[in-house]
């Protein structure tokens, strides 16, 4: 039996470390979901599998070697190549090796010897095909779900999705401070018109930051209703909002879709531990659905109802 493969995708601050805990926490299969290692890419970057086509020949053992050095040299970006870099991630630098070096050594190969070699070092021993869950939390792969699904065809995609306003919120927060942080380092250094620049710049900046997840979030509310009509036994929307206001109903309708058995342990994902939410416990943090209300400009809130009214009304997100 193979085991099942499980994609989350989605945008930012959607709920995807939500999603990921409140699988890992099934009792029926050991659950291990690889965290960020954007094998296929990101919008602006590119990923592993793009970086494999610098390394020449991969049928050549020399050049497997390098792949491996770049890999636990930090030369990678995402959560999962942090790990392994600084040795939080438990992968034997010789076994991977050993695992790529029998592998047919292509970009299917590659990407699946990562998820298995993540798994079998969190359970400390080789996996059983039908016990295990396998996956990847990796949300921009939500413009690479074809090629997912064409690598593994009896995979399930769940694509985590947001009210727009709330993805706004939190990512202009979060930029913002890192944008005031890069100010006070420059003023801190002595580039006093680096820093008046940024200032000056902040209105433009907030605008860009406005534009881009507008976009962003029309695309991702475009391949839903595409996926969903190609993939329909593959493809799930998790709506952030249904989750969080009614949990046990939503975790039993993702279960039936994995074809797995609902565990109350799965209403029990680690609140600290998710982006979303920042109080300590477990359980799902209902402040998180109108947080937006009271951070959000008019403005801000005024051009993307502009721009996504027809997606806002069909999501429910205005009437």
């Amino acid at each position: 039996m193979q085991p099942t493969y499980v994609f989350i995708v989605g945008l930012p601050r959607t709920g995807t470390k939500l999603m990921m805990n409140v699988l890992e926490n099934c009792q029926e299969k050991a659950c291990y979901i690889t965290p960020e290692n954007f094998f296929l890419g990101r919008v602006l970057r590119s990923g592993v599998r793009h970086k494999l086509r610098s390394l020449g020949d991969l049928r050549q053992d020399e050049q497997i070697r390098r792949l491996v050095d770049q890999m636990y040299t930090g030369q990678f970006f995402g959560e999962f190549w942090d790990k392994l870099a600084q040795g939080k991630i438990k992968i034997e630098r010789r076994d991977l090796l050993r695992r790529l070096l029998v592998s047919d050594r292509s970009d299917q190969a590659i990407y699946l010897t990562l998820l298995e070699a993540y798994a079998e070092s969190l359970a400390q021993r080789p996996l059983v095909a039908e016990e295990v869950i396998l996956g990847d939390k990796s949300g921009p792969h939500l413009y690479r779900v074809p090629t997912l699904l064409a690598w593994f065809p009896e995979a399930k995609v769940v694509h985590t999705f947001r009210d727009p306003r709330a993805v706004l919120a939190s990512e202009h927060k979060k930029l913002l401070n890192k944008q005031g942080r890069n100010i006070a380092k420059l003023e801190i250094g002595g580039q006093i018109w680096q820093a008046l620049f940024l200032k000056l710049t902040m209105p433009l900046f907030s605008l860009f930051v406005v534009l881009y997840i507008t976009v962003a979030w029309l695309y991702a509310a475009r391949l839903h209703y595409k996926y969903k009509k190609l993939y329909p036994n593959n493809y799930f929307l998790s709506k952030f909002e249904d989750l969080v206001e009614a949990p046990e109903e939503n975790v039993r309708k993702l279960c039936g879709f994995l074809n797995i058995e609902f565990h109350p342990e799965m209403l029990s994902p680690p609140k600290i531990d998710s982006s979303y939410s920042k109080d300590a416990g477990t359980g799902f943090d209902q402040a998180t659905l109108n947080r937006w209300r009271s951070y959000l400009k008019p403005w801000m809130n005024a051009c993307l109802t502009l721009l996504g009214k027809k997606y806002l009304k069909s999501f429910g997100y205005i009437r």
